[in-house]
């Protein structure tokens, strides 16, 4: 049964929001939810507030040009995450108008509301996105809003105006009084397989344009549209992250599949010096997160990085051959540094499998400027694929070894052969596929301890629920016991318990996660614990264990 609403509710605007983009905590986000309160009157525009800006051209725009928020909100969310309740206040969530009296329930869609002089239209309700979970510090923000209603609603503008604190707002008019923003998300998120009620909304006039089209969609394809990537971008970041504006001041198109840019820092800022090996993560298309490594050493143009078009990928590459150009701004991480050079005269010798050249670029700038021992094998499918390699050869000659397969499995290297020759001495490092890696750990397995030294570009590859058993977790020093679910890992639910652990990589590449094992059957996922250490500990973000684990914590 439909309920229909009939009374024309009024509030009182409190507070007038406005706000610029600036990047969002420890995140690297780019974001303009953190509006600030604005006294005296503010013009009302086709696309909402003046001054008021947004960090992605989806966001704002004519059916998104003003939001609005019940702050009766508030006292559920700081009962529901009291270890957050300072967070829950008039603006967190983003937005423009606070007034008491309007919500979800007792607004419809295309009410018309009088606001100042200008007049709105209600055209949609919010869709929660990842940036609530990192504004707010919890994982589960976007989520619980969703489930919740508690969204908050978008206003389109249908005549321009002014408004301020203390205006009142008042619905005019309401030519759809059986369509309360809260049937909408009913229909939305929990009765996704009414196709009558989608068949209904999708021909709702004064719904907004991209709603209409959702509906349609699910009537047309059968389909319901994938929320995972807008509710959450990956888990929430730990310790703290510098971020920087940065301006693409360069692309080279270095082969057909790799393009290298040098990023300037924006307003001339300072950037960190780094040594040779380190990577920065960037943000791809504002939300994910991916990590590239520097390819020289700190120099006055910039930084350089190099990405291949993995079409296979994760995003990143795809974002940044074909939505970023010259004179774009993107947001990048300090340096950091998990496949350092080690100390020792050598030789040094470096495995690179296609783009995993990247990180030894800047090392053979930093062995040659110390004038030590080293010597290069680039592994490539085709010579036309060997990015860099014309100048590295046409420098440094012999040092330098191409080892092309044309896709021949015969024509692969001997990593055997490679490593039997090396002295004692030597420090070998790869960087490349997992398969590449595997194989030179398989073959290196009888070096002495800290002379074998890897960094994988992707991370091994994420084991799917069903390739993963739950397993249990005692803490030695309490006695506490944890359960690791099929679709968690040690990493996470450690930290939902409360127990410090830190990280960064968070793909088994860098060993920071490592936590002491004293009993148990690990099932090792990293790629950088030696033979010795996997017999000591663990790496938490990726390896797990059958049964029961004693943790050394």
């Amino acid at each position: 049964m439909t309920t229909v609403l009939t009374a024309l509710p009024t509030a009182r605007l409190l507070q007038v929001r406005l706000g610029g983009i600036a990047i969002l905590g420890s995140s690297g986000i780019r974001t303009g939810i953190d509006k600030q309160e604005v006294a005296g009157s503010i013009r009302i525009g086709p696309h909402g507030l003046d001054g008021d800006l947004h960090a992605e051209t989806f966001h704002g725009g004519a059916e998104k040009a003003i939001l609005q928020y019940d702050p009766a909100h508030y006292d559920r969310w700081r009962e529901e995450f009291p270890e957050n309740s300072e967070r829950f206040v008039p603006g967190a969530f983003g937005e423009n108008f606070v007034a008491h009296g309007f919500s979800e329930t007792t607004l419809c869609i295309g009410d018309v509301v009088r606001a100042g002089t200008a007049l709105l239209q209600v055209s949609e309700s919010r869709q929660p996105c990842f940036k609530l979970n990192h504004r707010m510090g919890h994982p589960d923000i976007s989520r619980r809003s969703q489930a919740t209603g508690r969204t908050g609603w978008m206003y389109r503008v249908l005549q321009p105006g002014e408004v301020a604190e203390g205006d009142l707002l008042e619905v005019i008019d309401r030519p759809l009084p059986d369509w309360p923003i809260s049937r909408v998300q009913r229909y939305l998120y929990d009765e996704i397989d009414n196709l009558a009620a989608a068949a209904q909304l999708a021909e709702l006039e004064l719904l907004s344009p991209g709603f209409r089209t959702l509906f349609r969609n699910r009537l047309e394809n059968s389909e319901i549209e994938d929320w995972e990537s807008r509710l959450s971008n990956g888990s929430l970041p730990t310790g703290t992250v510098r971020w920087w504006e940065a301006d693409v001041a360069e692309i080279v198109e270095e082969t057909a599949t790799v393009r290298s840019f040098r990023l300037t820092a924006v307003d001339g800022a300072e950037w960190p010096a780094y040594e040779a090996g380190a990577h920065v993560d960037i943000k791809v298309d504002n939300a994910l997160t991916r990590s590239y490594s520097l390819c020289t050493l700190p120099a006055a143009d910039g930084y350089r990085i190099a990405v291949a078009l993995a079409t296979d990928g994760r995003g990143g590459s795809r974002h940044l051959h074909g939505g970023v150009q010259i004179g774009d701004r993107i947001t990048v991480s300090a340096p950091r540094n998990h496949f350092p050079l080690a100390a020792g005269p050598g030789p040094h010798v470096m495995v690179a499998g296609g783009i995993g050249i990247t990180p030894f670029l800047s090392m053979i700038e930093q062995l040659e400027a110390d004038g030590t021992d080293w010597n290069l094998h680039y592994l490539c499918r085709s010579a036309d694929a060997a990015a860099f390699h014309p100048a590295l050869s046409r420098a440094y000659g012999t040092r330098v070894r191409l080892h092309v397969t044309d896709g021949d499995p015969l024509r692969r290297i001997d990593l055997a052969a490679l490593v039997a020759d090396l002295p004692a001495s030597a420090h070998l490092y790869c960087c490349g596929p997992t398969t590449l890696m595997a194989a030179l750990r398989e073959a290196a397995a009888d070096r002495p301890d800290g002379t074998v030294h890897l960094e994988s570009f992707a991370g091994p590859a994420a084991p799917g629920v069903a390739d993963c058993a739950p397993f249990t977790a005692r803490i030695a020093s309490t006695g506490e016991t944890l359960d690791i679910p099929a679709d968690s890992t040690l990493l996470a639910e450690l930290r939902t318990a409360g127990i410090p652990v830190e990280s960064s990589c968070e793909t088994g590449t860098c060993g920071t996660c490592r936590v002491g094992v004293l009993a148990g059957d690990v099932e090792h996922r990293d790629l950088v614990l030696s033979p010795r250490e996997r017999k000591l500990c663990m790496a938490a973000c990726v390896s797990r264990a059958t049964g029961t684990v004693l943790l050394d914590l």
